[in-house]
């Protein structure tokens, strides 16, 4: 059974809490049980004569975000109607989520410590036991995407519109002769 992928931050009346509680996409669980920040930098080396390496430059590598979150399906939701529809909120949560991930939507995503902007769901890791019968504990990790902007150059008014170009007229120069030698021919 699908259900329908509304995104919620597009919705007026959850705009208020988009910005001050922990959610993925304007998605609200339960709990978020942890969260795993990681940035990094790749510092480029490049050999040179001596044996040794230079590094002359570093690009960032795209954040990734690791959150471990929890449903319940005794509890309500903080949004009226989200996660409803299914056999259970968690069942509801999960299938989400996986929604989420298969469509590939760029994601706002907000926790405590950063806002993070063009988000996608690389993994979704669910363990389901004899614990988790009414409820969901995932692991979800999140990759930034990073956006390439292109800009377009005009280089020349004038296009080119022949295959050759006239160079001019080409004329032999009688190379420079250094002061000694123009002394000694000179004699």
């Amino acid at each position: 059974m699908a259900f329908p992928l509304v995104l919620p931050y597009q919705l007026p009346e959850l705009q208020q809490l988009i910005y001050v509680k922990t959610n993925i996409g304007g998605y609200f669980f339960d709990a978020i049980i942890r969260s795993e920040h990681t940035t990094s930098l790749t510092i480029t080396e490049h050999p040179v004569e001596s044996g040794s390496s230079v590094s002359d430059h570093s690009f960032r590598n795209p954040s990734v975000l690791v959150m471990e979150i929890g449903m319940s399906d005794v509890s309500k939701s903080l949004v009226n109607g989200q996660f409803e529809g299914g056999w259970s909120r968690s069942v509801t949560a999960y299938q989400t989520l996986l929604e989420l991930q298969e469509q590939r939507v760029p994601l706002q995503v907000l926790t405590r410590l950063k806002l993070y902007k063009n988000m996608v769901i690389e993994t979704i890791a669910a363990p389901d036991d004899h614990t988790t019968l009414y409820g969901l504990k995932a692991t979800i990790t999140l990759r930034e995407l990073i956006v390439a902007v292109v800009k377009t150059v005009k280089i020349s008014q004038k296009p080119q519109v022949t295959d050759s170009t006239n160079k001019g007229e080409v004329q032999l120069v009688k190379p420079n002769q250094s002061v000694l030698k123009q002394l000694f021919d000179g004699k």
